[in-house]
């Protein structure tokens, strides 16, 4: 994945990020969720706790989320979100 490590600090703002773009697309755009659990490879109940909060992904994981959202709805969050930004260059 990437060289460099993440702080704490910036593997929160990623995660919150994720969390954002994963509840527009459930609740706007009706994506299920196990889309996600399946690709990056956990269970559908541990991608729920993510959402509300209740735990939180490993760097690797939250990485590959973000990857796996910019790539297969991306064009669905830059009509939503003005600073969204693209990872996928």
């Amino acid at each position: 994945m990437n060289s460099k490590k993440l702080t704490e600090e910036e593997l929160t703002e990623k995660q919150e990020k994720v969390k954002a773009w994963l509840h527009i697309l459930d609740k706007i755009y009706g994506v299920k969720m196990t889309v996600f659990s399946k690709s990056i490879g956990v269970h559908n109940q541990n991608l729920h706790n993510f959402r509300k909060g209740k735990r939180g992904f490993t760097e690797e994981k939250t990485v590959l989320l973000e990857k796996v959202i910019v790539l297969k709805y991306g064009r669905l969050l830059m009509l939503e979100d003005s600073d969204y930004e693209s990872i996928s260059k």
